[in-house]
């Protein structure tokens, strides 16, 4: 039980941190998880039903003006990193070539979107109820943690409510294209196009 409680407050504080903290950009990292989600919301959705549509509506609100707040703590900065490349100069010596990388961080604001989005869950999920203890609401902390970490934990998650999956893939969507609107980086990062050489 100690150990287990160690692990989990070391994974919800390095998290947190990982939030203020610059990491590289990928595409995978910004379109996986938002695809993914919207992929299983459309599966399960049953379009008939007037009261999901409904329901539909209003989490779509919700889950957009939430990745339009988290898209304001957004920062991005270049950085040059050492490429396994090198070119000799005038004089003779080899000079290492650098390659410009992305880095971003979401910051305060992201973090407190992220914590609306796992209450708006845990009350999507019939959580709050009379036996939410600590243990419990710790348990699932970390364990949304995990899977917002690491994606192959979301990916055996498969039998979430369609009104997770909602809240989840347009949230993140939202983000992004509120991200790549505000940030030139990120919309020349996501224009780019690899060109081969022939």
């Amino acid at each position: 039980m100690v150990y287990s409680s160690i692990i989990s407050l070391a994974v919800v504080i390095y998290f947190i941190y990982d939030q203020f903290e610059f990491s590289r950009v990928t595409k995978i990292r910004f379109l996986f998880l938002p695809l993914f989600c919207l992929y299983q919301f459309i599966s399960k959705l049953d379009a008939d039903n007037v009261n999901d549509l409904l329901s539909a509506v209003l989490i779509f609100v919700i889950a957009t003006v939430i990745g339009f707040y988290q898209s304001f703590g957004f920062q991005s900065k270049f950085m040059r990193i050492k490429s396994d490349y090198f070119f000799i100069d005038q004089q003779g010596r080899e000079v290492n070539a650098y390659r410009k990388v992305l880095y971003a961080k979401g910051g305060k604001k992201y973090l407190i979107g992220w914590i609306l989005i796992f209450l708006i869950t845990l009350f999507l999920n019939g959580e709050f109820n009379g036996d939410l203890g600590i243990d419990k609401l710790l348990h699932a902390l970390v364990e949304e943690i995990l899977e917002d970490l690491l994606f192959f934990v979301r990916i055996g998650k498969i039998n979430h409510d369609w009104k997770v999956w909602e809240l989840l893939g347009v949230a993140n969507a939202a983000y992004l294209a509120f991200v790549r609107f505000r940030s030139i980086d990120m919309r020349s990062f996501f224009a780019k196009k690899k060109v081969e050489a022939g």
